[in-house]
């Protein structure tokens, strides 16, 4: 018995031993610079040469290839008229690894709608709006100084926000500033 129990851990302990990891893309700065890795497991979100945009989970890295797995959901209508979401089937989608045009990063930002200004944007457009309803309900006139200050501010935060909007910098990792490799560590 102790013999059977002495190769059932062995066993285990052979097969969970293997601590090489594969093969994996490497996203990098023009002066390189690590910004990410994807590998085996890990979910990508790229652009094709072509212009298709494709994301979902890696199923492999291997010969300088990558193998994105795409799932097919559709949306049908039910008996009772409601509207229901289902699965269809998926499909591993292989490719070179430099018919990747672009990867769209997907680190976490923090107040990304602050940065990118859609705040501002928003807020700016609809204190002007509601200066304006409330000066129409009251019987104000618009070319009020109080109300011209008011509306300029407005006008400011707007434009303020159209301008940080401009400015932003997007998720997408493309260019002369990033470059993809391909980092092999298996020798077969």
């Amino acid at each position: 018995m102790r013999r059977l129990f002495l190769l059932l851990v062995m066993a285990c302990c052979a097969t969970a031993s293997q601590a090489q990891m594969g093969d994996f893309i490497s996203l990098k700065r023009a002066n390189n610079r690590h910004v990410a890795s994807y590998f085996k497991g890990s979910r990508i979100e790229f652009q094709h040469v072509n212009g298709q945009y494709i994301n979902g989970p890696i199923e492999a890295v291997r010969n300088d290839s990558i193998f994105v797995r795409q799932w097919q959901i559709v949306s049908y209508i039910t008996q009772l008229g409601t509207s229901k979401v289902d699965t269809l089937g998926s499909m591993v989608y292989g490719l070179h690894y430099q018919e990747i045009f672009k990867i769209i990063h997907n680190k976490k930002e923090g107040w990304g709608f602050v940065k990118n200004g859609s705040i501002f944007m928003i807020g700016g457009v609809g204190y002007a709006v509601l200066n304006l309803i409330n000066g129409a309900y009251r019987k104000e006139p618009i070319g009020d100084p109080a109300n011209l200050r008011s509306l300029g501010i407005a006008g400011a935060v707007a434009g303020g926000g159209f301008l940080l909007n401009r400015l932003h910098r997007h998720r997408e990792k493309k260019g002369k500033n990033y470059k993809i490799v391909y980092v092999k560590m298996t020798d077969k």
